[in-house]
């Protein structure tokens, strides 16, 4: 039933798509499809390249040497990930903007006047979009590669040093071979999170899948073209998924437990601290910064009463919608994760790990799945209550927060369901076996 419930949204696409196709209807996806895949894998390649190289260098540097702030870094290179891609597209337009602080340092110093006194670089272009979203997405390479070198053995960098290789020449010959399935894991994520992105590419006016099923299902109101757009990503999204789970299965790269000395990081000074101190202020000044500040800074320019209200009726909205979406989430990933225990059937386990593939489906998929069947639903009911009492209660599914919380717990049940798995795990069944001789059953056991 959950398997059912979380692939609703999927499986009401596929026919949809299917659909489409039997009908003919096919000449929108077929002259739309391939500019968008192309525009849509050259931003992802773009994107996984620059995450790759600033998560990685930068996961290095903490975890291996020591230089002033380190300590800082190690935590703080994690921020980009608060600021919303949307966010700081916006922000990078209106910082590199023609009336930005940038430009106009340009102008004063050069004396132009206009854009055609000067050259200055569009960042409204594929190449700025790859940029930006890059310095907020990065941190997810670095978070993993710095759990990977975390656990690590040192004797291996040991014995390059021993055996005469640099600093560099060991980075390059042994930690980057080593560090393969931390950066194919991180990249993934980096890469879902272009594929689920909306409002960053469209504001920088890229023509990617997900802004072209936004179009084709709204301005042109073609349901079926934007499904066979839909399936496509989500079969680019099984493949991103086979990729990680592949490098997840190569973990063997660590060292056992019993063989690892610990890792000893080298004391940097000089320029060499300088320059791992600097690049590290640099990326964090880039990719939180920067957009922080701009926001920041145009809140407080125009700060008016209702301004004021209106952000903190939102707040208090946004407050209210995440924590009954957090409950529901948890709830339903309890029961997952007591379903899918040790003791648990194969087929229970595999039944699991296909429901909590929704994480990596973007939210215009899973709306476009949902208010259709879910608009279906609600027509049902009306007639049958019609029928009943001669009453209709309106859209009280597809037209109340009950849908986005439906897709909030498609969304967001991966992370409830490892995260309490891996705490059932770790616990065992112990406790459960001994509330079960104490005569606890059901919800007994989970509440005491």
């Amino acid at each position: 039933m959950l398997v059912l419930i979380s692939g609703l949204p999927i499986l009401w696409l596929a026919a949809a798509a299917i659909g489409a196709a039997l009908e003919g209807n096919n000449g929108l996806a077929a002259t739309m499809l391939p500019t968008a895949v192309l525009e849509t894998g050259l931003l992802m390649l773009w994107v996984g390249a620059i995450t790759a190289c600033l998560g990685l260098l930068s996961a290095w540097l903490v975890t291996h040497f020591d230089f002033p702030g380190r300590r800082l870094f190690e935590w703080a290179l994690i921020l980009p990930l608060a600021v919303p891609t949307y966010l700081a597209a916006y922000s990078y337009v209106e910082f590199l903007g023609f009336t930005g602080p940038i430009q106009q340092l340009v102008r004063a110093l050069t004396g132009a006047t206009t854009l055609r006194d000067y050259w200055f670089p569009d960042v409204r272009s594929n190449t700025g979009a790859a940029i930006v979203l890059s310095l907020v997405l990065y941190p997810y390479v670095f978070s993993a590669c710095r759990a990977f070198f975390l656990m690590q053995s040192a004797s291996v960098s040991i014995a390059a040093r021993t055996l005469g290789a640099s600093g560099w020449r060991a980075f390059f010959a042994i930690t980057l071979p080593l560090s393969r399935p931390a950066i194919v894991v991180g990249v993934t994520l980096a890469m879902m999170e272009v594929i689920n992105d909306l409002g960053a590419v469209q504001y920088f006016g890229v023509n990617s899948l997900t802004a072209v099923i936004y179009t084709t299902w709204l301005n042109r109101s073609n349901f079926g073209g934007a499904a066979q757009l839909a399936v496509t990503i989500v079969l680019i999204i099984a493949v991103l998924i086979l990729a990680e789970r592949g490098a997840r299965s190569a973990r063997a790269y660590t060292l056992p437990r019993d063989s690892k000395v610990a890792p000893a990081r080298e004391l940097l000074t000089g320029g060499p601290a300088i320059l791992a101190a600097g690049f590290c202020s640099l990326l964090l000044l880039l990719g939180f910064g920067i957009p922080f500040g701009q926001q920041l800074y145009l809140a407080l320019r125009n700060v008016q009463p209702q301004s004021v209200e209106l952000t903190v009726s939102a707040g208090l909205t946004t407050l209210t919608l995440g924590l009954a979406g957090a409950l529901i989430t948890t709830a339903i990933g309890l029961f997952a994760a007591r379903q899918s225990g040790p003791r648990a059937p194969v087929a229970a386990r595999g039944a699991i790990r296909l429901a909590t593939l929704g994480y990596a489906i973007p939210g215009t998929v899973l709306a476009l799945g949902l208010l259709q069947p879910l608009g279906q639903a609600d027509l049902w009911f009306n007639r049958l209550t019609m029928w009943l009492v001669q009453w209709r209660p309106g859209l009280i599914l597809s037209g109340s927060v009950a849908a986005l919380l439906y897709v909030y717990a498609i969304r967001f049940l991966a992370v409830s369901h490892s995260s309490l798995d891996a705490a059932m795990r770790k616990r065992g069944d112990a406790m459960l076996d001994a509330g079960r001789v104490l005569g606890e059953r059901g919800l007994g056991l989970l509440f005491r």
